[in-house]
């Protein structure tokens, strides 16, 4: 994930690498290279047709054969000034004594452009200006000589390179219609990343912390009548230390960037959880009186779900831990009825703090992560007094066969 300040995204040019031929892409990234060799192609095209026929001055339609195809290598800088160019060099074609023809090949290739790169309604008007401007030159040549030349309003060619140009616009537009959406998709991906390592570093630190407070006050506290509670609980403080340690750095390389060995197990990344047995037995060690109960059928293995029902678990425990005073019974039970998983987690603790303990300080997101990861799986969640006292945490999950939500 970057952190830099914009973020990352992917360009229409690397859309067209994946989707293009290789001629394309390398069209795509020489379109001067290209416009010089279609100027000198239409020229080539353009001297063909005048010296082949050898029955007209060559001179004059030379000349015009020049301008227009230089006129090409500024066509898609300037696309409508270079048609409308092109349309008057076809005007004085039809003035002066050259083939009708002549100019043919230079003016679809304008009109292919303006089609490509300008709206629709642009593209008409080209090809309108294209053909109407040389159709009113060859009138204005048949009232002065009398010369028999029929203009035409419908040009094969020019209609040819219309549709083309139209169509490669439409194709453009559907490349960047794609490079939009997988933009989003990224930028999504991005946000959904953050709230995972957001949710990650707030179980790690307040779950972990709070359990070794715990371990800590209780060995404290056993020192002198219960030595060996105490050396239990500080080998206990030790093992969520480093749990908590290891937890730390595997989140925290998600924030670094070209780590290739990190990338090949990045799937795996949050979906490592221990076993529900394991939380629920450091939290004994706590001295909470915590017990595990399982009903219906065996929870589908599933890495997404098993971490989810652990989070949600460790997340009650750790602030039954904080608040449930005096509590004789934490009870954890987990259910699984067809497609539903059901998680609760009941106490009888007081809620009130006792005199000379310290407050507990959550970060207020404990409860709002349980509701967004029952979400996640289309279920949902509620906390609150339980009506013979103590507190209860209740989710429900909705899955699949597979443990898919």
């Amino acid at each position: 994930m970057s952190t830099h300040a914009t973020q990352p995204g992917v360009a229409a040019e690397e859309v067209d690498r994946v989707l293009g031929s290789r001629m394309l892409r390398w069209i795509s990234a020489h379109q001067s290279v290209v416009d010089g060799l279609v100027a000198v192609m239409c020229l080539v095209v353009q001297a063909l047709v005048l010296v082949l026929p050898r029955a007209l001055p060559l001179w004059p339609g030379l000349l015009l054969a020049i301008v227009s195809s230089a006129l090409l290598l500024g066509r898609r800088r300037y696309p409508r000034a270079v048609l409308v160019a092109i349309a008057l060099v076809s005007t004085a074609g039809a003035l002066v004594p050259t083939p009708v023809a002549l100019l043919g090949l230079p003016a679809a290739v304008a009109l292919y452009t303006v089609a490509s790169l300008l709206p629709t309604g642009t593209a008409l008007m080209g090809y309108a200006v294209l053909v109407g401007v040389p159709a009113l030159g060859a009138l204005v040549r048949f009232l002065i000589t009398g010369a028999p030349q029929t203009p035409s309003l419908l040009d094969p060619l020019a209609l040819l390179a219309l549709a083309l140009g139209i169509a490669a616009r439409s194709a453009a537009g559907r490349r960047e219609a794609l490079t939009e959406l997988v933009n989003q998709r990224l930028s999504t991906a991005r946000i959904i990343e953050r709230q995972r390592i957001s949710a990650e570093m707030h179980d790690i630190v307040a779950h972990s912390l709070s359990t070794m407070i715990a371990l800590a006050d209780g060995a404290s506290d056993a020192w002198q009548k219960h030595p060996e509670r105490s050396a239990v609980a500080l080998r206990r403080l030790g093992d969520v230390g480093r749990s908590a340690l290891s937890d730390m750095k595997r989140v925290l390389q998600v924030l670094r960037e070209d780590d290739a060995k990190l990338d090949e197990s990045l799937h795996r990344s949050g979906h490592n959880a221990p076993d529900l047995e394991d939380v629920i037995e450091v939290f004994r060690s706590t001295g909470m009186p915590v017990t595990l109960s399982r009903s219906g059928t065996a929870l589908p293995e599933d890495p997404a779900l098993s971490t989810t029902v652990y989070r949600i678990v460790q997340e009650a425990l750790t602030n039954a831990l904080r608040y449930a005073i005096g509590a004789t019974r934490v009870e954890v039970g987990i259910d699984v009825a067809g497609g539903t998983v059901t998680v609760q987690v009941a106490d009888d603790g007081l809620a009130a703090p006792q005199a000379g303990r310290a407050p507990s300080q959550g970060s207020g997101r404990g409860l709002l992560g349980i509701a967004e990861r029952a979400a996640t799986y289309g279920g949902s969640s509620a906390a609150g007094p339980s009506l013979g006292g103590g507190w209860q945490v209740h989710a429900t999950l909705q899955i699949d066969q597979a443990g898919r939500p």
